[in-house]
């Protein structure tokens, strides 16, 4: 019995008009599907058709359903025996079954129901084989009327009987300027270069083709891969049609007289051709026919391109073994059409593996394809660049690392442990070379910048990429001029691999001071961010070297991110730059990229009038401040600031310490401890650059001025060598709860004077954007 979501599908079935159920469902061991055997008898079949008005057909049910395929196949007994459009070649396939091979196409992109995407297919057990059998009597019905090709439609090759015997497959070239070239040599013929490939699949590429004459007609023109791959060569033919060869309603030629009868109104008779091919293919252990014509991209459209469908031909006839004619161009003619008369036609499977083609499902634009590609660094980041670079259509690259393989590097890289040791530039640009046959990849197994400024491969560069995180690389940039402007783009991540940095520019070199000028913030936020507990780890255990914590996930978010950006930063205009960051969240839940808002968003300035110092005070300082302020109301309190410079003469605070645990809280009174503070200085100014800037005070209820002891306090911290500040800040709080605190700044300076900064109001950011 079959399972019961089947046995209710076929209930709703028995109801449907038009379709009848001839027999009871049974298992088919071999193609482990229930098989369903019914009559379908449209309504409205064209009384002029070869399709008769009951046809018989057999439903292929997977097991699963309604999940799993549903196919729908001809009864070889009054069933249809001819191959329309939207159908696979309708032969007899094996004699011990009851159907054709010719099932028929209803579901998923069903042009030929007036269907132009995603057909909505029901996915319930009442709906779905119904739905595929409404469908199955539509498509016999445009099929009696030939309406199954309409114009604007996308257009389909026929199935060429590819399907029996040991054959290889071709890959031709052939693209919309090659058919131009291609229209000029209807029905003339000639030779043409394979070349087999040593790969797991027997592939035989094209090269270059010539006309009867040995005078060169076109040629493909391959990247590096096929040249490493080449094994033998060969010498095919081919002949070029007007047209597509098919017999109507939509079926290839079967036999060699099939393919005459298409031909006769045309200059090209099939059993001459085979007379005048075989002197030049007769010693060859491949010998292949390529069978050219133009095709369209939709029904009824103009040409865009050439599909060579080639033939295996097994053997020439001999024109002795024929009433002793003799070995001449008649004598062969007259050979092959009583040799092959009823010889099926043995067709090869062929693929047009144009730059063009290949790329469709996911290209760059076309301006890419041509642009020579100069990545620096064959890293996690790089190596994942690069080859989204390729899939996407860039074809000319050079890679430059001076860096080999490591066991570490597995992780998180797209080499493999077969390159182990081997120099990073030379395996991954012969990766490259693998992804696609049209890629020419070279690579540079040294550092950048290079001993010898002038390499060609660095020099004929339109597109720079730096993925080292490198300041040397960025500076060796900065100093190389390009004679022709170049589009730049540094790309680099942050912290666990949770923020990427992309600048792109486009200029005759690397802008440095303005990456500089973006980055300065950024890279303090780092800086402060950094855990040296959870941020790094040993390369291996018993290993010293640091190793940071980036997963393989998000290395490949941001390639991917990086490569977008790349296409998109076309727009650039000369000696314009464009900076972005993009964060995403923690590394413990699902990933949601942003762009990321800029660090220290809001500050409060403030400015010296005695001299050109200028403070900025995030807001989430001064919060914290208040915060403790509050808690320690009504006694004094306060704590350390520390921070960094951010320009010769401008500070940037990033801590409000709260006060050590050895310090004295009370109502009138306030002195800071000193307890853990030179420790948590000395590791903030080793791992993230942030020092002592000063100190700060709270008086409850009270005015944010200093008092005499405040004064001398800051006095001498300024001119203590220990504290390493000249010129030491001092924020003073004031006020309550209830009347609302207020603050001032102020600046002592070493010769013992000391004034009151300009406080700017509101909080605002740092600086902004790209230009």
């Amino acid at each position: 019995m079959p399972p019961e979501d089947i046995e209710v599908a076929i209930d709703f079935v028995k109801d449907l008009n038009n379709v009848v159920i001839l027999d009871e469902p049974y298992f088919l061991d071999d193609d482990t599907k229930w098989v369903l055997k019914i009559q379908l008898c449209p309504d409205d079949i064209c009384s002029d058709s070869s399709i008769p008005v009951e046809t018989n057909w057999f439903v292929h049910i997977s097991p699963s359903y309604p999940a799993g395929d549903i196919t729908i196949y001809p009864s070889a007994e009054n069933g249809i025996t001819s191959t329309y459009a939207h159908q696979r070649l309708n032969v007899r396939g094996d004699s011990s079954n009851p159907w054709r091979q010719g099932n028929i196409c209803v579901a998923r992109y069903g042009f030929s129901l007036d269907q132009t995407g995603a057909t909505g297919e029901p996915n319930s057990a009442e709906r779905r084989l119904p739905w595929h059998l409404q469908r199955a009597l539509q498509w016999i019905s445009k099929a009696s009327h030939g309406e199954l090709r309409n114009p604007g439609e996308p257009f389909e090759v026929p199935e060429f009987n590819t399907k029996t015997g040991d054959r290889p497959q071709v890959a031709f070239e052939e693209s919309q300027e090659s058919l131009d070239e291609w229209l000029c040599y209807v029905g003339q013929y000639g030779t043409v270069e394979l070349h087999e490939l040593d790969l797991s699949s027997k592939i035989v590429v094209t090269g270059n083709f010539e006309d009867e004459d040995e005078c060169r007609v076109t040629g493909s023109e391959w990247g590096e891969f096929v040249d490493e791959h080449k094994t033998n060569s060969h010498t095919g033919a081919w002949v070029f049609l007007e047209d597509i060869p098919f017999l109507p309603p939509w079926e290839p030629p079967e036999t060699w007289e099939d393919l005459a009868e298409i031909l006769s109104s045309s200059s090209i008779e099939p059993y001459e051709l085979l007379g005048q091919i075989k002197p030049d293919l007769e010693d060859e252990s491949l010998k292949l026919l390529l069978v050219g014509f133009p095709i369209p991209e939709t029904v009824d459209g103009e040409p865009v391109v050439v599909h060579w469908q080639p033939i295996k031909i097994k053997d020439f006839e001999d024109p002795t073994d024929y009433g002793g004619h003799r070995p001449t161009q008649r004598g062969r003619k007259f050979a092959a059409k009583i040799g092959n008369r009823d010889t099926d036609i043995q067709w090869v499977q062929s693929e047009n593996w144009a730059h063009q083609q290949l790329s469709r499902r996911g290209a760059y634009p076309d301006q890419f394809w041509d642009k020579h590609v100069l990545l620096i660094g064959a890293g996690a980041l790089g190596s994942t660049v690069a080859e989204n670079l390729v899939r996407s259509g860039c074809r000319y690259l050079t890679i430059v690392d001076g860096e080999s393989i490591e066991i570490g590097n597995m992780s998180r890289h797209t080499l493999t442990l077969e390159n182990k040791d081997e120099d990073k530039a030379s395996a991954l640009a012969k990766r490259l070379r693998n992804i696609s046959p049209h890629v020419k990849s070279g690579s540079i197994d040294k550092d950048f910048p290079l001993d010898d400024p002038r390499v060609e491969m660095v020099e004929r560069a339109d597109i720079v990429i730096d993925c080292t995180a490198s300041r040397t690389v960025r500076r060796a940039l900065s100093d190389r001029q390009w004679k022709n402007p170049v589009l730049f783009c540094s790309a680099s991540m942050g912290r666990r691999g949770n923020r990427l940095f992309n600048f792109t520019a486009f200029s005759h070199s690397f802008p440095y001071d303005d990456y500089q000028e973006e980055m300065r913030i950024w890279r303090l936020k780092e800086q402060i961010e950094w855990d040296d507990e959870n941020d790094a780890v040993p390369e291996r255990v018993g290993c010293w070297h640091p190793a940071s914590v980036i997963r393989m996930d998000r290395v490949m978010t941001w390639a991917g991110t990086v490569s977008r950006l790349l296409s998109e930063s076309l727009q650039i205009r000369q000696d314009r730059y464009e900076f972005t960051v993009l964060e995403t969240n923690n590394e413990d839940s699902h990933p949601i990229v942003t762009k990321a808002d800029s660090p220290f968003s809001d500050v409060k300035t403030f400015e010296a009038t005695e001299s050109p110092a200028q403070v900025h005070l995030p807001q989430e300082c001064y919060s914290a401040m208040k915060a403790r302020s509050r808690r320690t109301h009504p006694c004094e309190t306060g704590g350390i600031i520390a921070g960094t410079d951010i320009g010769d003469t401008t500070a940037l605070v990033v801590n409000a310490r709260d006060p050590p645990r050895d310090s004295i809280e009370k109502p009138t009174r306030f002195l800071r401890g000193t307890e853990e503070v030179n420790e948590w200085l000395k590791n903030a100014r080793d791992s993230m650059g942030i020092h002592y800037l000063g100190e700060w005070h709270y008086h409850p209820s009270g005015e944010p001025c200093p008092s005499g002891n405040d004064i001398d306090s800051m006095r001498c911290i300024a001119s203590d060598d220990d504290y390493a500040c000249t010129n030491p800040l001092l924020f003073i709080i004031g006020g309550d709860e209830s009347t609302g605190y207020t603050m001032n700044a102020y600046i002592f300076y070493q010769d013992g004077d000391w004034e009151e900064l300009t406080a700017f109001d509101g909080f605002s950011p740092i600086n902004g954007g790209g230009k």
